[in-house]
């Protein structure tokens, strides 16, 4: 993941991370969250057709997804969110209306998740797929070197 060599700032880590999700993976809407703050949530840094200054409070994702996510604590992937049992009766995924997601912790160099990479689509069901795991992984550690880079 070549494109990190030339950042040289954090911003520029989290949109080259986003630049390379969006070639490859083409979802509807993604978030790269990084750093948490002052509640204790994860910061959103940068995103594709959602706000990451107003995410996290008008409802745009489910933060029942996020923290499943987070709780896992590795790529996970939902076929279609409306179908799980976890989350289709919630009402903040009824209401962003999510399908498939795809997520990945961003490990610091102590283990602990400093960040989250997440895609969602609400129009397409299954609109990610197994194999986008192990590269989403790889992103998310290409990305946490280069931050660790850049900020030491």
């Amino acid at each position: 993941m070549e494109r990190f060599d030339r950042a040289s700032t954090a911003a520029e880590v989290y949109q080259a991370g986003l630049n390379l999700v969006l070639e490859r993976l083409k979802p509807e809407r993604a978030l790269i969250f990084y750093g948490y703050d002052d509640k204790d949530q994860l910061s959103a840094q940068v995103g594709h057709n959602l706000d990451p200054r107003t995410v996290l409070d008008m409802g745009d994702v489910s933060l029942g997804i996020l923290q499943d996510a987070m709780e896992a604590g590795e790529a996970k992937m939902l076929v279609d969110a409306m179908q799980d049992p976890r989350f289709g009766e919630r009402t903040s995924a009824v209401l962003s209306g999510i399908r498939s997601v795809l997520s990945c912790p961003i490990r610091g160099d102590s283990g602990d998740i400093e960040g989250l990479i997440y895609l969602d689509s609400r129009i397409q069901v299954a609109a990610f797929k197994q194999a986008d795991l192990p590269w989403l992984n790889e992103l998310a550690q290409a990305m946490q070197t280069r931050l660790s880079a850049v900020n030491a």
